[in-house]
């Protein structure tokens, strides 16, 4: 049914551009699991605005489910680069924070807090994203001995955590 109004969309006479209904098509196909129909619609609309930061976003959103992290990586980076803002830039501060933070290194968890933060000002209520923060918070060497010392007490109350992070 969905793609029945897609196609509608697309032969009406005040419809948007070829790239807004492919890009519509990839988030369908990309809801459905379709990442290869998914990837075949983000093609077409890239050949029709190659400039759009919805696009990259989504084709990074395609390479994270895929399991393809510096691909991802790649797309969101150009995406925050964009001059124009992506609709969903929540969504892609905080997989790049993640991306970032697997990799693990010195320098690109610096970057990961500053995505996680932007994506924490974004929407400050997600719980996701405050984890993350306190991973990078922990890998980055946490000297305060005594909230190191409060975080250890807690995760023996509450049973669980390893309390020899």
């Amino acid at each position: 049914m969905a793609q029945r109004a897609l196609a509608l969309e697309l032969l009406s006479p005040d419809r948007g551009t070829i790239s807004s209904y492919h890009l519509a098509l990839a988030k369908l196909h990309l809801l459905r699991g379709e990442h290869n129909s998914a990837e075949a619609s983000l093609k077409e609309a890239l050949t029709d605005n190659f400039q759009n930061p919805d696009i990259w976003a989504l084709w990074g959103h395609l390479h994270y489910e895929k399991g393809d992290y510096s691909q991802a990586q790649s797309c969101y980076e150009r995406t925050l680069d964009s001059v124009l803002d992506a609709s969903d830039t929540h969504s892609i501060y905080l997989r790049l924070g993640s991306i970032y933070l697997q990799k693990g290194e010195l320098e690109e968890l610096t970057e990961a807090e500053e995505a996680l933060t932007e994506a924490n000002a974004l929407n400050n209520r997600n719980p996701e994203v405050w984890g993350y923060l306190s991973l990078v918070c922990l890998r980055m060497n946490l000297q305060e001995e005594s909230l190191l010392e409060e975080i250890h007490e807690l995760q023996s109350r509450v049973g669980f955590g390893n309390p020899s992070f």
